[in-house]
């Protein structure tokens, strides 16, 4: 009998450390969501990373209406870490790709053969 508890509980703890809890991203600071955006672009295979760096494109520019606003605006030449903290606090991946592709700004990415 003790032999099957001890058992039991072993292939319980395992099925726990197994199941890994979803990433969620920290949009608390410009930094943290760097962090996350930085570990996740790691983690990621490389054709979901492409696909990942364009839904950070199409959530950045979302609120964009108009060439007009990104010529004057010098925070839209580059990543925006504050924009996507705000956009990306408490999102797992997949919501995060959810809200990309319910942006109104398209971001696709063609890959051309060498």
């Amino acid at each position: 009998m003790r032999v099957l508890f001890l058992s039991v509980a072993f292939i319980s703890l395992l099925g726990c450390a197994s199941t890994k809890k979803e990433f969620v991203f920290n949009g608390s600071s410009e930094t943290s969501i760097q962090n996350d955006i930085s570990y996740m672009l790691q983690k990621l295979p490389n054709r979901k990373r492409v696909d990942f760096a364009a839904a950070l494109v199409a959530i950045q520019f979302s609120d964009v209406t108009s060439a007009v606003d990104l010529l004057d605006d010098p925070t839209m030449e580059s990543i925006n870490y504050y924009i996507l903290s705000k956009k990306m606090d408490g999102l797992t991946y997949k919501q995060v790709m959810e809200l990309a592709a319910n942006s109104p700004t398209k971001v696709s990415v063609k890959v051309s053969p060498h």
